[in-house]
Parts: C-alpha cells; sequence; structure tokens
C-alpha cells in the first residue's frame, strides 16, 4: 500500500538508518535503491527522479506530502494517506469533463463533509412498470457509469435470464416520489425540476411519466407550477426532433457538442419560445440563464442567452422542413428517422403527416368507470363535484376523458376506488374477451391491473379472474389496484407465464403481450427517442411463446385475445400467423359484434392507430381452441 512516511525528525518516527532489518514494505524491486537519509535531502524514486526535500530536519511540523509512488516507512500505521485527505478536503479531482455536465454547483461544503452517496441500482427507482420485465429483451448490461441498459443482446442465443438482485437501503423519500441522482426531492423552481426529469431522460434514459408522477405527488405543490412542471417536460419531449433542428442552426459549434445539461436548458427554453405563448420571452430567456449559470458555468449562461435571444427575435421567420422526404418529415414531427422512414413507407406522406402530429398532441387522461360501485353518469357527477370535468369517451362504454390537468391519484374518486387510470384503446380488449359471470379467466400478463378489473368488474365479480405476474415490484402495484377497486374475484399470482404450471384450464385467457409500445408514443413521450428498430426483432418471440403458452391454458372451446400496444406488422399480424401456423387447433373469430365497427379491420382484428381513432394505437386478435 502507498503511503505517506512520516518525517524522520518527527517524535516516534523510526530511524532510518538502522539496518535491524529491510523495511517490510520494500520488496525486490528496491532492494537496489538507496535508503533515505532522514536529512532534508529527498533521495530517488524508482524512476532515478529525485525526490522532493522532506522539510526541515527535526522541526516536527506534521508530516510532508509524499511524491508519487512514495511508500511509507515501517511502523508508520497513521491511517489514510495524506495526499488522499488533502484531495477530499478539496473535493474529487476534476477529471470528468467541463463544468456543466456535472450538475449545478452547490454550498454544501468540502466533500468529506457531505453525507455518503447511495447508488441507485441502475434506473430502478424509474422503471416505467406499465409492461411485464423480461430480461431477454433488454438490452445489453447496466453501464457502471450511468446505470443505463442500453446495449444490444450479446447474440449467444437461447433466452439469457437474469435475476434482479435487491436494490440497496436507500433514505426515506416521500411516499409516491422516485428519487433522482442523489436521493433528492425535486427542486421547488417548476423549470429547475422540468430540467432534472429531462436530463435524466436524455442521459440515463429515465422514464419521465414516472418521475412526473412523483412531482405530482409532492406535498404543498402549487398547482400552477405543477402544471408548467409537466408541460415543459412532455413538450419538450414531444418536440426534441424539431427544437434540436432549430438550435442546430444558431448553435456555432452544434447542438450535438453542447454538454446535456446545457443542451436540455436551450430545449426546454427554445419550446417555450416557439410553443408556450403565455410565457414571456423574457422570462423564458431569464430563467433558462439562472439555470445555465448554475448547472455550468459563465460560458455556456453566454451561450444560452445569445442562442435564446437571437431565436426570440428570429422565431416568426423560421422555415421549417417542408420536403417530404425522410429526413423532412423527421425534423418537421419530431421524430426519429428510421421510425419515420418506416411509416413512410408503410402509409403514404399525408397519412405519415397526420401520424407524426397525434403522436405530438397533448393527451388526455382517461378513467374507466369501477361498475361493481357505480356507472359512469355517476362517475361523472362526482368528479364534478371535485372540480374535474369530463367528457364521455366514444368507443369505450366505461370510460371518459379528463380535461385539463388532473393527476388521478390526487382525486378522492380514484382514491375511494370508483374509478382508475386507463385509455380507450385498452378498455376495449376487455371487451373482446368478453368475459361471463362464474367462469374462470386467466390475464397472463396482467400487471399494473388495469384490464384483469376490469374483467372482474364485467362478470359482477363473480367467477374467478387469475392475474399472473412476474416481477415482484408489479406484484404489489397489481395488488394494490386490486385491493382499491375492490374486485375480490381477483386471484393474483407471481409467476412467469409461459412456464407456470396451473392445475386447471381456464375458460378465456387473455395474453396482454409486452411490446415496443410504438402506439403509445404520444402518452410516453420520451419512448421515441430511447426506442430503436432492433426491439422490432426482438419483442415477437417473446410475444410468441407467450401466446402460446396462454393457448395451453384454455380449455377446448375456450377464447384466447392476443393484444399489444401497437400497430407494427411484427407485432401484430405476423405474430397472429405464427401461432396459427404453430397451433392448428385454434381459429381465429372475428371481433365482429363485440367491439365497434371504427375500430375493426377487414379481417376482423382491432386495430386503432392515434391519427385516425384519437386514442392510443392497440391491436387485438381473438382465437377460439376447437
Amino acid at each position: 500500500m502507498n503511503e505517506t512516511p512520516r518525517d524522520p525528525g518527527a517524535p516516534g518516527a523510526p530511524d532510518p538508518t538502522r539496518s535491524s532489518g529491510p523495511p517490510a514494505s520494500r520488496g525486490p524491486a528496491d532492494a537496489s535503491r538507496p535508503m533515505r537519509s532522514g536529512g532534508g535531502g529527498g533521495g530517488r524514486d524508482r524512476r532515478g527522479r529525485r525526490r522532493p526535500p522532506a522539510g526541515p530536519s527535526g522541526s516536527g511540523s506534521g508530516p510532508r506530502e509524499r511524491a508519487s509512488g512514495e511508500r511509507r516507512g515501517p511502523g508508520d500505521s497513521r491511517g489514510p494517506r495524506d495526499a488522499r485527505a488533502a484531495r477530499d478536503s478539496r473535493g474529487p479531482r476534476d477529471n470528468r469533463g467541463p463544468r456543466d455536465s456535472r450538475g449545478p454547483r452547490d454550498n454544501r461544503g468540502p466533500r468529506a463533509a457531505r453525507p455518503p452517496r447511495v447508488q441507485p441500482e441502475g434506473q430502478a427507482y424509474a422503471e416505467n412498470r406499465s409492461r411485464p420485465i423480461y430480461p431477454e429483451a433488454r438490452r445489453g448490461r447496466p453501464n457502471a457509469a450511468d446505470g443505463r441498459r442500453n446495449g444490444r443482446p450479446d447474440g449467444r442465443g437461447g433466452p439469457r435470464w437474469r435475476t434482479n438482485p435487491s436494490p440497496p437501503a436507500r433514505p426515506a423519500v416521500p411516499a409516491g416520489l422516485p428519487e433522482m441522482e442523489e436521493q433528492e426531492a425535486l427542486p421547488a423552481n417548476p423549470r429547475e425540476a422540468a430540467l432534472k426529469i429531462l436530463h435524466a431522460a436524455d442521459t440515463r434514459s429515465a422514464f419521465s411519466d414516472r418521475l412526473l408522477d412523483g412531482a405530482h405527488r409532492l406535498p404543498n405543490q402549487d398547482p400552477r407550477d405543477e402544471a408548467l412542471v409537466h408541460e415543459l417536460v412532455k413538450g419538450t419531449l414531444r418536440w426534441r426532433g424539431r427544437l434540436d433542428w432549430v438550435l442546430d442552426r444558431l448553435v456555432h459549434i452544434g447542438l450535438s457538442q453542447v454538454q446535456p445539461w446545457i443542451k436540455n436548458i436551450l430545449r426546454m427554453g427554445a419550446y417555450q419560445i416557439l410553443f408556450l405563448d403565455r410565457v414571456p420571452v423574457h422570462a423564458a430567456v431569464d430563467e433558462s440563464v439562472k439555470l445555465a449559470n448554475q448547472y455550468g458555468h459563465p460560458g455556456t449562461a453566454g451561450l444560452v442567452n445569445s442562442v435564446l435571444r437571437r431565436l426570440a427575435e428570429e422565431k416568426d421567420t423560421i422555415t421549417l422542413p417542408e420536403g417530404d422526404d425522410v429526413a423532412s418529415l423527421a425534423a418537421w414531427g419530431s421524430h426519429p428517422v428510421w421510425l419515420t422512414e418506416r411509416w413512410l413507407a408503410r402509409f403514404g406522406v399525408a397519412a405519415t403527416r397526420a401520424l407524426l402530429m397525434a403522436d405530438n398532441r397533448p393527451v388526455p387522461v382517461g378513467l374507466r368507470v369501477n361498475t361493481l360501485r357505480g356507472t359512469r353518469e355517476q362517475l361523472i357527477e362526482r368528479l364534478a363535484t371535485e372540480g374535474v370535468a369530463t367528457t364521455p369517451a366514444r368507443f369505450s362504454p366505461d370510460l371518459l376523458w379528463i380535461e385539463g390537468h388532473h393527476a388521478p391519484g390526487r382525486l378522492n374518486a380514484f382514491k375511494q376506488g370508483l374509478c382508475t387510470a386507463q385509455d380507450e384503446s385498452e378498455a376495449l380488449v376487455s371487451r373482446l374477451v368478453a368475459a361471463q359471470t362464474h367462469e374462470r379467466v386467466l390475464d397472463l400478463c396482467a400487471a399494473p391491473g388495469g384490464k384483469c378489473t376490469h374483467l372482474a368488474e364485467m362478470m359482477g365479480d363473480e367467477g374467478e379472474v387469475w392475474a399472473m405476474e412476474r416481477n415482484e415490484a408489479r406484484v404489489l402495484a397489481l395488488q394494490n389496484t386490486v385491493t382499491r377497486l375492490g374486485t375480490h374475484s381477483v386471484h393474483v399470482v407471481q409467476g412467469d407465464g409461459r412456464t407456470y404450471t396451473f392445475p386447471m384450464p381456464f375458460d378465456r385467457v387473455l395474453v396482454d403481450a409486452p411490446c415496443t409500445g410504438l402506439g403509445v408514443l404520444a402518452r410516453r413521450a420520451d419512448a421515441r427517442w430511447r426506442k430503436g428498430p432492433e426491439m422490432l426483432e426482438e419483442m415477437p418471440p417473446i410475444q410468441l411463446d407467450l401466446l402460446v403458452a396462454g393457448g395451453r391454458r384454455a380449455r377446448p372451446g375456450g377464447v384466447l385475445v392476443y393484444s399489444v400496444c401497437s400497430f407494427e406488422p411484427e407485432e401484430t399480424t405476423e405474430v397472429v400467423e405464427d401461432f396459427l401456423d404453430q397451433n392448428p387447433q385454434f381459429v381465429l373469430e372475428s371481433a365482429t359484434g363485440l367491439l365497434p365497427d371504427e375500430v375493426l379491420d377487414e379481417h376482423g382484428f382491432m386495430r386503432l392507430t392515434p391519427h385516425v381513432h384519437g386514442c392510443d394505437g392497440a391491436f387485438a386478435a381473438r382465437f377460439r381452441r376447437t
């Protein structure tokens, strides 16, 4: 161990001129080096370089600072190295890049005085739990530097099951609040809170909707600040492609060369200038400059100031790309190039433009009435007493849309189990299953519980609904939903639906499989920037395995329903065709008569797209076992 020796003249220091034996720290490589003298000379190190003198001999002024590679003398057991202690008192050495990549300056004193930092386990605190987690679909291993999982499959063949280790102990945070990078709550400043969420989504692929849910649960929060945080995060993420196209022409070094904190400050400031009429331009610029000073340095603050002021002057003369080529459409519609190219070839120019715009619209929150406790009309009246205006959904008789910004978890009607949050496309899937009273039903991928509880409500809570989930944390969320809605016929089971053994067959089986989620890009604003075309190769094998497993559980004459929140062929019709090829005992059944004709295609499948139906995109197919 490389340690700093005591000054030979200090009290209690060993006499280096004694020859009772070689120093314990000297090995064969040290044998040819001369022993140090106790005077002011420095001697030489192993490379022959002269060491600095130790200071006045016998001064008793304490240990001198050692040169690199120098070892302690024998008997020196004074604890941590002085050089390390000195470094700790100054904070970590600055070898991590420019200041603006490391977050804001603070006044918390020397680093040694800060509380020990507990590293989160990847991004588990912001994990999107709206779909089951199947480890072989995750692309790569955690990166020790930033906790992201953004690699590619290793291609060794076969599913690679990865266990989820228990997260380390963490400091307590307010209930429902996802922890940020240092276990701290979001700042009170709404723009700074939005910036931290944007930075987490950009650099660590964190899920912005989970972080926003936690932000909305903060106590004593001004509703206006809450609405501003939500608008800044969702809007900046939706329009990030167009914002980047505009900013890249104003930043002299190119936007890609700007550090993440400053890049997201520019994006958020540009969004306010270009899209929010109620925010004064001077406020957008000034607040952005303050954040740049806090999260960067005076140079980056000057960059932000000049770029945003120039944008404000030129915003009425900016000409967006108007071409029908892929690059122009991707910038205009704020979508990744690979996805724009795919839709352009499949739908044509006009439909692609409409779909891109539909994904950029503000999405209302849907509430499905718990029919065990009331009707949709009664729920509308109850919400009106809480100051919440609603609109009945177009296709689902059980659903209504909230007007304005209201977090469902704060509504008394939600807390009392009178309703639950769900999109219209999801509510239609349960209608396709069409469970009847006293039947036994299996939901193979049940978390977070929207569909299995809907099935129980449609059965009058008379019968059995078995809700399967493999992830322990998602099982807890599923059980909470079941308890809140009071659906006593739902039985929650933890296990992998592909291998779990049930002793009995089921009258109806629902396989709401994990998917790319390309149908819900309007609701999950950050998803388009996290997903790549490789997902369309990774997900279909998992979907087919789950569908085959669900088919094994259906009794002869029983019904099997397959659904995904995507409308891509690889996850929809191609999975259906592969399943029918492998399982001739199943036949397709049309959804005609079970769902409105407007949501059915020519083959009898349920198929919804955001630009046509005004809700999330989804697909569902119904089979019967012969």
